[in-house]
């Protein structure tokens, strides 16, 4: 039984999914039917992402004044750098008595920061891949199904 879909445009369906990519990496596979594919980057981003606010905290990780250039890599992790710099601007500067325990100096303040980076660089390269399979496949990818089992013929 096939499922009836709405094809896209491939002009309007090409954007569309790279802003997915960028908003939420790994989404934009998703959208062109790759579901394995997607979820795996989509998990594999948020945890370094996450796990580099972890290491760093909050207020230091994403800084667009202090780490201009490393913010230019963080904004492109989408979704996630946009919720990291919104908490941070919206939190409380601690006491000096929480301050160790919510802000990270030194190795982990650059590590964090790191993570985060590489984050963001990586999905301009899931991104990058999300583009060449549309185009390789312009027809309704959601549709494709396994690939079929065909013997090879004996010589």
């Amino acid at each position: 039984m096939e499922r009836d879909s709405v094809k896209i445009d491939f002009n309007i369906r090409l954007p569309i999914a790279a802003f997915l990519g960028w908003l939420l990496p790994g989404a934009g596979h998703l959208f062109i039917g790759e579901r394995t594919r997607g979820l795996i980057f989509m998990v594999t981003i948020a945890l370094t992402f996450w796990c580099g606010v972890a290491i760093g905290g909050v207020k230091n990780t994403v800084n667009p004044v202090q780490r201009s250039w490393w913010f230019l890599g963080q904004i492109c992790a989408g979704s996630h750098t946009v919720v990291v710099l919104y908490w941070s601007r919206h939190m409380e500067n601690p006491p000096d008595a929480e301050k160790a325990r919510l802000i990270a100096y030194g190795r982990s303040e650059e590590v964090s920061v790191v993570y985060t980076g590489i984050c963001g660089l990586l999905n301009i390269l899931i991104i990058l891949d999300l583009l060449v399979r549309v185009e390789k496949h312009p027809e309704v990818l959601s549709q494709r199904g396994p690939p079929s089992k065909t013997k090879k013929a004996s010589t």
